[in-house]
């Protein structure tokens, strides 16, 4: 028998089901820890077009988690998604993979959201999950958001959750920290009052946590799993995955949309009308 690269991927979902993988478009939003796993798992599935957006470069503190990241990388400081793109173009050269080195809340990422046919988002902040989850919705693209951490000493883990515009979305499923959210698009000024009124020390009000790589591993993988299932037509029978490392357990859930979500009733297909640019002006205004 002649094999192809593809062949044992053919195995489990058939031919067709990897000319769907090929013909498909992702956009990969966030090359850190979970994305950098995310990437090279979709290169290695096959699909075709891939692009890939993050505006931060290589520091050392990431090269504990980071997959395709070399000791030798930290003397050129590369820039994340560029070391993405070279990763899949050492896995397979036939993926046009693009790198789009910019904030997630800008005209250039919304703009890969749009081209795409699938999102998997894999950031580490709530105020951009929010972001991801109402532009998902509102030019109708599935999106698969990946997220791990560490909510409690000794309790670690992750969760998986599709959104498609049916089973609810992460605000009316209550994964987002609304309060994370709110700190995120709130200027300096508000943010200093309030550790302030509340003796909040101010790094911790924007403190990243433990992020460790065989945790990310395990999450992303969830995640594209799922997504290979979703492109190719496969039985999915869950739209929530939670993994606890800890217990070394995987849960899974069929979510059902709130009728009263303002996201999954009044924005979804909404497209440009949807006003996302308005969270650019607010970011920027945060950052400024």
């Amino acid at each position: 028998m002649t094999e192809n690269r593809f062949d044992r991927n053919e195995r489990l979902f058939g031919k067709e089901g990897q000319v769907r993988i090929r013909k498909a478009r992702i956009a990969i939003m966030g090359a850190g820890g979970l994305g950098s796993f995310a990437v090279a798992e979709a290169a290695l599935l096959g699909f075709g077009q891939i692009d890939v957006v993050d505006h931060e470069v290589l520091s050392q503190s990431n090269c504990n988690r980071y997959l395709g990241a070399w000791h030798s990388d930290l003397e050129s400081v590369p820039r994340k998604v560029d070391l993405a793109v070279r990763h899949i173009g050492l896995i397979d050269p036939e993926i046009t993979a693009t790198p789009i080195h910019a904030n997630i809340l800008s005209e250039a990422a919304v703009g890969a959201l749009k081209a795409a046919d699938y999102v998997i988002g894999c950031v580490d902040n709530d105020g951009v999950r929010f972001f991801l989850n109402k532009a998902c919705l509102a030019y109708r693209k599935p999106l698969i958001d990946i997220a791990s951490g560490v909510p409690e000493p000794n309790v670690f883990g992750g969760r998986v959750a599709l959104v498609t515009g049916t089973r609810g979305c992460l605000h009316c499923l209550d994964l987002l920290d609304l309060d994370e959210v709110r700190r995120f698009f709130s200027a300096a000024e508000l943010l200093e009052n309030e550790a302030a009124v509340y003796g909040i020390e101010a790094v911790a009000l924007n403190e990243t946590g433990p992020s460790v790589v065989s945790m990310n591993g395990v999450v992303a993988s969830l995640g594209v799993t799922a997504l290979m299932a979703m492109v190719t037509g496969m039985d999915l029978r869950y739209t929530l995955l939670t993994y606890r490392g800890n217990r070394g357990t995987v849960s899974r859930q069929q979510t059902e949309a709130s009728e009263q979500c303002y996201y999954c009733t009044s924005v979804r297909g909404t497209g440009d009308r949807a006003g996302l640019e308005r969270y650019f002006a607010a970011r920027r205004a945060v950052t400024a």
